[in-house]
């Protein structure tokens, strides 16, 4: 195989000691004095042009990070054997413990914990040359680093020529989830114009989440918030931030999804604390095209090895789907208009008028919270939403939304991950604080439920009649299931999904 070979250099007029690559110049101290910064960059292409190789030095790096292809030195990795793990680095973005460094002594498997992926491994292996077997450390991350054995061209090739082998024939001996952060600007200007487009096509396909926007700890969230959305001069104050309110504000004030979305303020204002963010910071959205999910403002990278990890982790859940508890807006609306008769004479509502009693009765009682009081009403559940307990903090909790045998759930209805990690949240705090003793009030329990009402009809049909959460495509969603199922079941409780359909009539 034939090989093409260039050098690139550039640096800033500054003499310095020579770096230790200087042997890639033909005659260095004839062609330029040595600066601070010296950078190079070989570039490799071999004659059949299937493939193009950068070799960088020095900061060089930096200038070609984002040519990259970003899966080739995993793809690498997972099939060779490590004799030393050295660092790892982890990543979780939808995890509390968001970037986690390991370093190891002794330690030779790849190893990671709930929703965790790789984004850096620096390892000890044995590479195969032409039947020799030396050690070397690599560092594998978006590109792939190590010492040549012998600083010359030839040893260089070698190298490439063993890494595409390796990719080749090798299978792959691990499984290396990836979850890298998008920081090439190009390309998070394309997933925002994708991201935009899409919104402008169909708004559904973001949710709004007031957990976002009020950065405190979810366990305390009273829903007694204001928020002001605006944007040139416009403002609409709302006491509950939700998808349907973002699109009146947008088509009241005949706002241009695709050039001024992101540009919307959300101002909140909670007892005390005020404070603001731009929409893009409340939003979450999965672009399963680019394998990119956008978390707090910011695009994460996943790989198929990730995907696969939190596929298996879902398909481990025991899953109850029990059609009796499925959810109608008939019977959401019977009860509103039950309500409605029991409480239309009651003191707090007589100098109501008729519209301001309906829009009272409507906001008191929401989807959540009928479906909990018909749950207790028609099928024996012990309903504590809306029930607060103080803490020794003084901060006030709602322990659970339902209990039955021994169980405790908590309950959401959506279709986005946004709004059901909400859910998750909720009911890993009060399982903490239920194995801590500060529950003082809360039943026995064995077993932690989460339920979840799914109100897009696709995936509630999918995932009933399957019952396989596998199926969703909802990753930030099965990242915060996953951590939830590990934490339970460490402590030695049971964790179970139990999942119905919303069903408009």
């Amino acid at each position: 195989m034939k090989y093409r070979i260039s050098v690139y250099i550039d640096g800033k007029d500054k003499k310095k000691k020579d770096p230790d690559w200087i042997w890639i110049l033909k005659n260095p101290k004839e062609v330029l004095d040595q600066p601070a910064s010296l950078k190079a960059i070989v570039v490799i292409e071999p004659e059949t042009r299937e493939n193009l190789y950068i070799c960088t030095y020095g900061a060089a790096y930096f200038s070609v990070d984002k040519y990259c292809d970003t899966e080739f030195a995993f793809n690498f990795a997972r099939r060779i054997k490590f004799k030393q793990v050295k660092t790892t680095t982890l990543t979780s973005p939808n995890s509390r413990k968001n970037k986690t460094v390991n370093v190891y002594l002794n330690y030779s498997e790849i190893a990671f914990d709930s929703g965790e992926a790789y984004a850096k491994i620096k390892a000890k292996t044995l590479i195969d040359y032409y039947g020799e077997k030396p050690e070397v450390t690599v560092e594998i991350g978006h590109s792939i680093k190590t010492k040549m054995l012998e600083n010359n061209f030839i040893e260089m090739v070698k190298f490439i020529e063993y890494v595409e082998h390796t990719i080749k024939h090798n299978h792959e001996i691990q499984k290396i989830p990836v979850f890298a952060k998008v920081t090439n600007k190009d390309v998070i200007n394309e997933l925002d114009q994708r991201l935009l487009h899409e919104i402008n096509d169909n708004l559904d396909c973001i949710n709004v989440s007031e957990l976002d926007i009020i950065g405190v700890t979810e366990v305390f969230n009273d829903n007694d918030s204001l928020y002001t959305l605006k944007l040139n001069g416009f403002e609409m104050t709302v006491s509950d931030l939700n998808r349907d309110c973002v699109e009146r504000f947008i088509t009241e004030n005949n706002i241009d999804l695709e050039n001024d979305f992101f540009k919307i303020k959300v101002q909140v204002d909670k007892e005390d604390t005020h404070f603001s963010n731009y929409m893009k910071k409340i939003i979450d959205y999965t672009d399963d095209e680019r394998k990119c999910i956008l978390i707090k403002g910011e695009w994460y990278h996943y790989n198929d090895d990730y995907v696969a990890y939190l596929n298996d982790s879902m398909k481990d859940l025991e899953v109850k789907y029990i059609s009796d508890y499925d959810f109608s807006s008939s019977q959401f609306n019977n009860y509103r208009n039950k309500k409605k008769k029991e409480e239309r004479n009651d003191e707090s509502y007589i100098n109501f008028t008729d519209e301001k009693f309906n829009e009272k009765i409507e906001k008191k009682y929401y989807k959540e919270r009928v479906f909990n009081n018909i749950m207790e009403e028609k099928y024996g559940f012990k309903n504590y939403d809306r029930t607060n307990t103080v803490l020794a903090s003084g901060e006030k909790l709602e322990m659970m939304d339902l209990y039955k045998d021994k169980t405790m759930f908590a309950v959401k209805l959506g279709h986005a991950s946004s709004k059901l990690n909400y859910v998750v949240n909720q009911s890993l705090d009060s399982f903490r604080l239920y194995r801590t003793g500060e529950l003082k009030t809360m039943p026995e329990i064995n077993t932690i439920a989460v339920w979840l009402i799914f109100d897009n009809i696709s995936l509630s049909r999918l995932l009933c009649e399957n019952t396989d959460l596998s199926q969703m495509k909802l990753l930030g969603l099965k990242n915060r299931l996953d951590e939830w199922k590990k934490e339970v079941r460490v402590h030695g409780y049971k964790p179970v999904v139990y999942v119905n359909k919303w069903i408009p009539e």
